[in-house]
């Protein structure tokens, strides 16, 4: 008789690691990066707290110039990457598809400034700098037009607003994509990060770890559930229909995308802030519908399951949608425009598996027929 197994579904519970880059606290409802609470973090620019991610301390403004610089540089895609890019593209494939196919050919022709501190951290990084390139390259070819000109401003929300939409973006738009930005650099041990520093265990190229956590991000339970939620607020389409969405919804075990966090026994603190730059970008009436929809149905969605054992609260991608849809993203861009931000958090984790390396190479509980007699 096999022994009693107690098997953690999902990794639930279980320590498998050490990390110095962020830290998620649960019970309190915090978040922090290198020991810097979230809250304060937003108020500094994107690349400050990329910077602190991968490297470990704020930058001072010189430093900070330097990495904007190394960004802009390396993150211009060299000819051959470009041309590959349109081919991939004429598949017509979800962008989240496209990217992680062409991710490791990212690392591919690197530019001559180096910024990493390792072969390995340079590679992460050239790989970060040309993903938003690369989504910007994909969503004009998608629209049939042109892509734009590589810009020469090297702030990075900035840069990224302007290949996307070939005009200079508002310095509004460009501090309310940042700060969503930053809330979405690094998660502790998430399902996409874990899945990079799975790969990385093996000693495969760093582009490779990055491009696995690609496809791990792109799962509803994941990343794309702010498409997922979007899509479910538009479906709703009006406040006053929530309390019955919610209903029906509870009542036939749908999924309210957004809702609930395997880490968060209160409000996910992305959520607060996300949920305020939400409101300040809406502008238009189908945007303001949006948000009050998905206030609506948060609301509704708490208060019919106030009796359950553990309350689901907003997540980040609840209100994350909205924002990304006032900053003229079409949805089916929305995770990858989240990889483009969390790709810093991976290749944190990438350089810091390296660090201490253990393959990760988990037992399974076999439930087979009985091996048999030679």
């Amino acid at each position: 008789m096999n022994a009693v197994v107690d098997i953690k579904k999902g990794l639930e519970g279980v320590v498998v690691d050490s990390t110095s880059i962020s830290l998620v606290d649960g019970d309190a409802g915090r978040l922090y990066y290198r020991g810097l609470p979230i809250e304060k973090l937003v108020q500094y620019p994107f690349a400050a707290v990329a910077h602190l991610v991968v490297f470990g301390d704020l930058p001072d403004e010189a430093r900070r110039q330097k990495f904007e610089d190394f960004l802009w540089s390396a993150g211009r895609l060299p000819a051959e990457l470009a041309d590959a890019l349109g081919n991939l593209e004429q598949l017509h494939g979800h962008p989240m598809a496209t990217l992680q196919a062409a991710m490791p050919l990212m690392a591919l022709s690197p530019p001559a400034e180096v910024f990493g501190r390792t072969d390995d951290e340079q590679e992460a990084l050239v790989v970060a700098a040309r993903l938003p390139t690369a989504h910007a390259m994909l969503l004009a070819l998608r629209a049939g037009r042109t892509p734009t000109a590589y810009p020469e401003t090297r702030r990075y929300g900035e840069r990224f607003l302007q290949l996307l939409h070939d005009r200079t973006p508002s310095e509004k738009e460009v501090r309310i994509f940042e700060q969503t930005q930053i809330l979405q650099i690094d998660h502790s041990f998430n399902a996409s990060t874990f899945t990079a520093r799975v790969v990385t265990s093996t000693l495969a190229p760093p582009a490779s770890a990055l491009a696995a956590a690609m496809g791990s991000l792109y799962g509803p339970l994941h990343g794309a559930a702010d498409q997922g939620a979007l899509e479910m607020a538009q479906e709703v389409g009006d406040p006053k229909r929530a309390a019955d969405f919610v209903a029906e919804a509870l009542g036939s075990g749908r999924l309210v995308m957004g809702m609930g966090h395997r880490e968060y026994r209160v409000v996910d603190p992305r959520s607060r802030i996300v949920k305020r730059l939400a409101e300040e970008i809406a502008s238009t009436p189908d945007e303001k519908c949006l948000i009050e929809t998905l206030k609506a149905v948060d609301e509704a969605f708490v208060a019919q399951t106030a009796q359950k054992k553990r309350s689901l609260r907003a997540n980040l991608e609840f209100y994350k949608g909205v924002v990304y849809l006032a900053l003229g993203l079409p949805k089916e861009f929305f995770t990858a425009t989240f990889a483009a931000a969390r790709i810093f958090g991976w290749s944190a984790h990438v350089v810091e598996q390296r660090k201490d390396n253990r393959i990760v190479r988990p037992s399974a509980n076999y439930i087979g027929p009985a091996p048999q007699p030679d």
